[in-house]
């Protein structure tokens, strides 16, 4: 391109200087200098060399230099687009089942799926969410003042971003918002096909978030909400969800499943807890630079599987806030580790006697360190209810099971409470062995066990 304006700067007549040549006239300071006849034909070859890459043709059809020189210039920038966009580049209208969104803001691109409750998300039933009770979510989240909160009346939102680490520069391309419609999940997509978009997008999505009083998100305290909070402010409108109840089922999440799984990001849920198998979906961290090659080309093959993850996100979500309410109020997990868990969500909601069963369960199904904690929870329910009697029971089963945090809470009963010095004696030694053993105590526990035992050979000589 550089070379071709060359080339057509060097076809261009030089300027004409007032006063110079042999004629002083008005007529003689309008001619340009004489050009020799070699260079003028050389000039003119080139012109017809020009226009015949450019236009298929030569000739200059009557037209004068100057038009000639704009047409070529033209025809140099049409060349040019067509190679900045591929010929292949598949718009997003042809690719998704969506239209075009038009408002006071400008126009985005809206993408609707819609699918009856009796269907699955995996091997797991949408219609979950006829089951939910009042007042689970509450249970879920620890929150009392989230008794009323309704998943059916909720809007699930999950968002698709310029980037990973936030702040003003980040922008959301895609909000992905999934609800309840009389017997069927609606998931509504609104994408930004580039950034002057941005207004109309979110203008639309105003509409839709105004008309739910509750939010479900995954991390979305910590990311989506801020996130879309700033974009929102930075086109001066109002956030359309800042009086909605907010549930982020991250942290609930991690304390229902991190204790079986490894990983609570949500793929990782979905695939262990629903059985969602995604081929080929586009990993998190490539979704920016899809968006940003769409917007330079305009194929948006990439965008349909950014969408297709969003879409998936917005289902698993629906899907899992479903089901830690259902253990809520159903049938509750299989695997134990999953029982103990929910009895510290129980227990944290003050369900003491619904915590106390799933921890005894537990300790029926587990012969590992599990079974050992959950006998340091009863034990620890049976000392705040004053039964001291079923505390040191369950004290003395943990402690068998090699737990020194046992074994100091029955020196302390002894030694405080029924005077048995000699016992006290004998929980501290063998608090001792313990913690000395690897694995088996800390440093601290042992520094304990010592000035501990120190007091109660005092006490015993005396």
């Amino acid at each position: 391109m550089q070379d071709l304006r060359e080339r057509l700067r060097g076809l261009r007549r030089p300027p004409v200087t007032p006063g110079l040549g042999s004629e002083s006239g008005p007529a003689s300071r309008c001619l340009p200098p004489a050009v020799p006849a070699g260079r003028a034909g050389a000039r003119a070859s080139e012109l017809e060399r020009l226009e015949t890459s450019l236009l298929g043709a030569p000739g200059d059809e009557g037209l004068s230099i100057k038009a000639r020189l704009e047409r070529l210039v033209a025809a140099a920038d049409r060349a040019r687009m067509r190679r900045d966009v591929p010929a292949a580049a598949a718009p997003i209208e042809e690719l998704v089942p969506g239209r075009r969104v038009e408002n006071d803001r400008g126009a985005f691109f809206l993408v609707e799926d819609s699918r009856h409750l009796d269907s699955r998300h995996g091997d797991v039933p949408l219609s979950r969410f006829r089951a939910v009770l009042p007042g689970s979510v509450a249970v879920v989240a620890g929150e009392p003042e989230m008794h009323s909160f309704d998943l059916t009346r909720a809007a699930f939102l999950d968002t698709e971003t310029t980037g990973l680490a936030g702040g003003t520069g980040t922008a959301a391309f895609v909000v992905g918002v999934g609800f309840v419609e009389e017997e069927r999940f609606v998931v509504r997509q609104y994408l930004m096909r580039d950034y002057d978009e941005e207004a109309a997008q979110l203008c639309g999505l105003s509409t839709l978030l105004a008309s739910f009083p509750y939010l479900v998100t995954y991390n979305g305290k910590a990311f989506d909400l801020p996130l879309l909070e700033a974009r929102y402010r930075l086109n001066r409108e109002a956030f359309p969800a800042a009086r909605a109840q907010h549930l982020d089922l991250l942290p609930p999440a991690r304390r229902l499943w991190k204790l079986r799984l490894e990983s609570c990001r949500l793929q990782s849920l979905e695939a262990a807890l629903l059985g969602v198998s995604r081929a080929g979906d586009v990993p998190g961290e490539e979704i920016p630079r899809i968006y940003f090659e769409y917007v330079r080309s305009r194929d948006a093959r990439g965008i349909v599987r950014v969408l297709e993850h969003n879409r998936l996100d917005v289902l698993s979500l629906a899907a899992l806030s479903a089901l830690a309410c259902q253990w809520v109020h159903g049938e509750g997990p299989e695997d134990p580790r999953d029982a103990y868990s929910l009895g510290r969500v129980f227990e944290r909601a003050q369900l003491y006697e619904r915590s106390d069963a799933q921890y005894r369960r537990a300790v029926r199904e587990d012969a590992g360190p599990l079974r050992t904690a959950a006998l340091l929870r009863l034990a620890a329910r049976a000392k705040r209810g004053g039964d001291l009697t079923a505390a040191c029971e369950l004290w003395d089963r943990a402690a068998r099971a090699g737990s020194w945090y046992a074994l100091r809470e029955l020196a302390v009963h002894h030694e405080h409470r029924t005077r048995d010095l000699a016992a006290a004696l004998a929980a501290v030694d063998l608090g001792l062995l313990q913690a000395a053993h690897p694995g088996g105590g800390s440093t601290r526990a042992a520094r304990e066990f010592e000035r501990r035992r120190t007091r109660l050979a005092l006490k015993i000589g005396r």
